[in-house]
């Protein structure tokens, strides 16, 4: 594209030298593949052709370390300048077709690249989903070896439970033996007459029945309490040994879980560590892939370039007339506008609209263009607001200033008359207006003397 060249060979600041020049320059020379923007930077700024041809050149990135990239192709340099009268000349078309032969190599590079690319990223989508599957896996043992846990803890307390509850009976068995042994000795010391003298006594007679009663309760209790005891040990014993068991087992099985586990994460960082390369190869083919689209792009806007070149003269054909021709008889750009500022070469006040003039305008008037020519510039520029250059050709250019909106881009072809902006007062103006400039070898000129008089 033309704005490529515009912004990156000319720039923002020798445009506005373009618009604030009063010096005579050299004739220009139209560059043979380079298109009227760049003859008109060698015109008014003397740029050599080698900084010219560069321009469209990307430079091409270091090999990337492990991968094996194809090298980058570099943009063959523009042909050598011709001094040639005349608005253009015809490209070479043995030139054009070395281009059009480069820019299809660069686009199987491309295509090539594009497929290495897509190749890589399926693969390293593969291995994410292994990552994935790896991590499931690692979170599903984690989750089982928390129950296991919780089962040993469980068994553990049940244990402790029971062997707390037969240490309570053996407490409370202790204490029934001592009361029983306690009665024993002292039935054992009254002796059998006693106990017969006992019976036959009627005064003791009731106090004899209850000591018999407490006797006989003892002796079941203690025979109850014994038998408790046994079970009790024997349920202790054998839920001790199925802990003990159902311990080992578990712990066989948490041995195993952490040696999966162990290889589970050990895969886990192979493929992180894989995954981690992939990105770094297809970080460095999408910069490379970069590179070539833009070399690509920059080689296809020259061959367009190239192609328009050989149409100029064609579209001159249109209206063969010359805008020196026509000096006196231009069309104002926009009709039935009052002068507010004239043309001032010279000023000292340093007012940037001296070198041309303002027209009076409604916000959103139609802003015509006085002659045929091409858009070079129509971009925002410091204290000229949506600014819009036309090349007509015979080194002169019309600017066109404080637009609302433009309606051309650079590049565009326009005619005598055609709507090229609206008008407004972009760029600080105070009231809606249009700057309005004509340039000839880079000098200001006044618009009155190129356009049909009648202005107030």
């Amino acid at each position: 594209m033309i704005h490529f060249f515009s912004w990156t060979v000319i720039g923002v600041a020798p445009v506005r030298r373009l618009i604030e020049s009063r010096e005579p320059v050299r004739q220009r020379t139209v560059l043979q593949g380079l298109g009227p923007v760049a003859a008109l930077a060698i015109s008014l700024f003397g740029f050599p052709s080698a900084v010219l041809a560069q321009a469209v050149v990307v430079p091409t990135a270091d090999p990337v370390q492990g991968a094996a990239p194809e090298p980058v192709p570099e943009l063959p340099d523009a042909a050598p300048p011709q001094a040639q009268s005349g608005a253009s000349q015809t490209p070479d078309v043995a030139d054009m077709a070395a281009r059009e032969r480069e820019l299809d190599r660069l686009e199987a590079s491309a295509a090539r690249l594009q497929q290495a690319l897509v190749d890589r990223e399926q693969r390293r989508e593969d291995l994410y989903r292994e990552l994935e599957r790896s991590e499931r896996d690692i979170a599903a043992l984690a989750r089982a070896g928390r129950e296991l846990r919780l089962l040993v803890d469980e068994q553990q307390a049940t244990v402790a439970e029971l062997d707390a509850r037969l240490q309570r009976v053996h407490g409370e068995l202790a204490a029934a033996r001592s009361s029983l042994a306690a009665l024993l000795r002292a039935a054992y010391a009254r002796g059998r007459g006693d106990r017969l003298r006992l019976l036959l006594d009627g005064d003791d007679l009731v106090l004899a029945d209850r000591m018999l009663g407490y006797a006989r309760c003892l002796g079941e209790a203690r025979a109850r309490r014994i038998a408790e005891v046994g079970q009790l040990a024997e349920q202790l014993s054998a839920l001790q040994d199925r802990a003990a068991t159902e311990a080992e087992r578990l712990q066989r099985l948490a041995d195993r879980q952490d040696e999966t586990r162990q290889r589970l994460a050990m895969a886990q960082q192979e493929r992180a560590v894989l995954v981690d390369g992939l990105d770094r190869l297809i970080a460095a083919d999408r910069d490379r892939l970069s590179q070539l689209t833009a070399n690509a792009e920059a080689l296809r806007s020259l061959i367009e370039q190239l192609r328009r070149q050989a149409e100029i003269a064609d579209e001159l054909d249109v209206n063969p007339e010359s805008i020196v021709a026509r000096k006196g008889r231009l069309d104002w750009p926009l009709p039935r506008a009052r002068l507010i500022s004239r043309f001032r070469p010279g000023s000292e006040d340093q007012d940037l609209h001296a070198d041309g003039v303002l027209l009076a305008a409604d916000a959103g008037g139609e802003v015509r263009a006085v002659h045929h020519g091409r858009v070079i510039y129509a971009d925002w520029l410091r204290g000229f607001g949506l600014l819009l250059v036309i090349d007509h050709g015979d080194d002169v250019m019309t600017l066109y200033g404080h637009n609302q909106t433009l309606l051309k881009e650079v590049g565009e072809w326009v005619a005598t008359g055609d709507g090229i902006a609206l008008a407004g007062g972009s760029g600080g103006s105070l009231h809606p207006g249009l700057y309005f400039a004509v340039r000839r070898q880079g000098r200001p000129l006044d618009p009155e003397h190129w356009c049909a008089p009648g202005r107030g």
